[in-house]
């Protein structure tokens, strides 16, 4: 009886690591899209009205989502401290916080902070399009790898657990 429980566990443990990393794949590529029409309404802003920072940032907290609402809010909070910290270091500890968009997702966001505030409109828009259409391709890529590898995940965290259940057994 207790062979049968740890195999049973054993084979729930496998399948579940299979499944996690399949929707691990599937939560950054939602979260890299949630961060790219963020940063698609900051250039419809800075494009259309170009307002100061702090009612940009609480424009965008009422219109965004996900990991683009929380970096949108935290640097809102950011600029009540500019006498602590200047805004393009608050934006790169932010957006290098951002767990949920992977490595490559951070490092393209980081740089934005140097361009936003401190850059003409016309500057201020082409960092944020370069930007959004980065974290856009990562989105594809990410995309695309969850067709191709989430399956395969998900069996390999079966198939494995099946393999030690029958390797204990």
């Amino acid at each position: 009886m207790i062979r049968l429980l740890g195999g049973t566990l054993v084979a729930a443990g496998a399948a579940w690591m299979g499944f996690r990393a399949s929707a691990a794949l599937k939560a950054r590529a939602r979260a890299l899209g949630e961060m790219g029409e963020g940063l698609a309404l900051l250039e419809q802003e800075l494009e259309l009205d170009s307002p100061p920072m702090p009612l940009l940032m609480d424009r965008l907290i009422l219109r965004s989502r996900g990991p683009a609402k929380k970096l949108f809010q935290d640097c809102g909070r950011a600029l009540d401290r500019l006498s602590e910290e200047e805004f393009s270091l608050a934006w790169r500890r932010l957006a290098g916080e951002l767990e949920e968009l992977g490595e490559e997702g951070r490092q393209a966001l980081m740089p934005l902070g140097e361009v936003l505030g401190r850059c003409s409109c016309r500057e201020e828009r082409q960092g944020v399009e370069g930007v959004r259409r980065r974290l856009e391709t990562l989105r594809d890529r990410t995309e695309e790898e969850y067709r191709r590898q989430g399956r395969v995940y998900q069996t390999l965290g079966l198939s494995g657990g099946a393999f030690l259940v029958i390797l204990l057994m």
